[in-house]
């Protein structure tokens, strides 16, 4: 562990601890200049000048909010933040320093924060208008109430608030701007909901996953795949194991990130709603109509599954990527599902290859990123196929060792492509793949050609049954259908008889 993850570490901390008189502020104003002003000394105390990063790009923002259209606010903000993104990572090319590492996850927050709000301005203004036109009162009924619980009109100094809001400026979670404005309008304390217990039941095992962390990575160092020795003093399936170690090393070095900045939430009271409304990471409530009936009654089972960024035991120990995929930072994976994915009106697997260049592009300009990410979408392609031509037919027994099995490819495909996420360089990466033959997208080929040839076996299959049994109808182009009595074998029968005077079907005549 480095200076910067000390300091990193420590700041994180704070913020926990600091959420208990933040929660406390009753003042709305005052409660948002000081969660500001706490934000800005953080980003300051990693950043330095370069500071000024996060902050011009709020400021382009909050010009783009004020003067563009609310039909295309939102795409200019996606394009006008990526691109910052871009130049952000690259600017030492151009003469300018090149901005800290903690830096770069501050601003990919904060890029998430902006483009998003532009979002929900835009459905905003969207949904004002089909209220406007509809006539169905049941519509206009659910249109209202989405509203209610959606709507968002903020103010410049509103979304620099937002932006720079301690919770979550250093890694996270996301969390909408409906979601702040809830929190600052919200009843946490008086709802009697007790925040330093939520957050002592989440926060127990980062000293597991740090311990793990900690002694993993001595033994186990990424730097190992990147030595020439890989190739002349080890075993080729000590190669292919010891991507396993190295990936249970970045898993708890993540979890002990995400679970850390969870409790930032928590502490502050963000993302706190009753239970019954259904809550979704990075969205906040689902069931508007259970939340409305909770404000009536006053009753409020609170849970903070809003701002619940990983799910450990999910992504551990579901069978599947697809599966594993949605437990991991759940507050992006909503991020991009409502953003990207859901706006596309493209065929499935085309939107998800975009969805993962997307969040590839997100990540940063290493090919290790794309390496990665994009070989996902080729993973899902393959799961879907063995799901529907292998699980689906087997008994309850067959599906569990099918689970089982696809959850030990599913961790060495997720092992494999985090080795490029790691070395991020595409020689570094090659490097290692290359010393394993490129196992696993070997495996992937012939999984994939497999799933094909099997595909077309049934395919062929099917039209022929198709086939036969379309010789038991008549084509209204083609022929007559009628019906005669004739003698076969001296019994009366019914049969359809085409042009040709050939009898098609029979059955015996009652």
């Amino acid at each position: 562990m480095n200076f910067d993850d000390v300091i990193y570490l420590l700041l994180l901390v704070g913020c926990i601890a600091f959420g208990e008189v933040y929660r406390k502020l009753k003042d709305l104003e005052t409660k948002k200049w000081v969660g500001t002003g706490v934000g800005l000394i953080v980003v300051l105390a990693v950043s330095g000048i370069h500071l000024l990063h996060p902050v011009f790009l709020t400021l382009a923002n909050i010009l783009i909010l004020t003067y563009v259209n609310k039909s295309l606010c939102h795409i200019v903000s996606f394009f006008w933040s990526f691109s910052y993104l871009f130049f952000f990572r690259v600017c030492h090319y151009v003469g300018l320093e090149m901005p800290p590492a903690h830096t770069n996850a501050i601003l990919m927050m904060i890029t998430l924060k902006l483009v998003g709000v532009c979002y929900e301005v835009h459905d905003t203004w969207k949904k004002r208008g089909l209220l406007k036109k509809e006539e169905d009162d049941e519509i206009k009924t659910k249109l209202k109430l989405e509203l209610k619980y959606e709507e968002v009109d903020p103010s410049p100094v509103d979304i620099f608030h937002y932006a720079f809001n301690y919770v979550g400026v250093l890694t996270g979670p996301y969390y909408k701007y409906r979601v702040y404005v809830d929190m600052l309008h919200g009843t946490v304390v008086d709802g009697g909901l007790d925040c330093v217990q939520a957050m002592l039941r989440r926060i127990w095992v980062v000293p597991l996953y740090s311990v793990a962390f900690l002694i993993t990575s001595y033994f186990f160092p990424l730097s190992f795949a990147e030595e020439d020795t890989i190739f002349t003093d080890y075993s080729f399936f000590y190669r292919v194991w010891y991507m396993t170690p190295v990936f249970f090393t970045f898993r708890m070095r993540i979890y002990s990130g995400f679970v850390l900045s969870e409790c930032v939430c928590i502490m502050a009271g963000i993302g706190a709603y009753p239970k019954d409304c259904e809550p979704k990471p990075g969205k906040g409530p689902s069931n508007y109509e259970a939340l409305e009936k909770k404000e009536n009654e006053g009753q409020k089972e609170f849970n903070f599954e809003t701002i619940h960024n990983i799910d450990e035991y999910g992504a551990d120990f579901t069978p599947t990527v697809r599966a594993g995929m949605r437990c991991w930072n759940m507050t992006v994976q909503f991020w991009l599902a409502n953003n990207v994915y859901k706006r596309l009106k493209l065929a499935r697997p085309i939107k998800e290859a975009l969805t993962m260049l997307t969040s590839a592009y997100w990540h940063g300009v290493h090919s290790g990123y794309y390496l990665s990410m994009l070989t996902v979408p080729f993973i899902l392609a393959v799961e879907d196929y063995f799901d529907r031509l292998v699980r689906k037919k087997l008994g309850d027994t067959g599906k569990k060792w099918y689970d089982w099995f696809s959850w030990f490819i599913k961790m060495q495909n997720f092992a494999y492509m985090g080795m490029a996420f790691l070395l991020l360089k595409v020689n570094t990466t090659l490097h290692y793949w290359h010393s394993i033959g490129y196992l696993y997208h070997g495996l992937l080929f012939l999984m994939h050609c497999g799933a094909q040839y099997v595909n077309l076996i049934l395919g062929k299959a099917q039209y022929k049954l198709r086939k036969a049994r379309a010789t038991e109808f008549i084509d209204e182009n083609t022929k007559i259908s009628y019906k005669r009595t004739i003698e076969v074998a001296g019994e009366p029968k019914v049969a359809a008889i085409s042009l040709n005077g050939d009898a098609v079907n029979t059955k015996k005549d009652e």
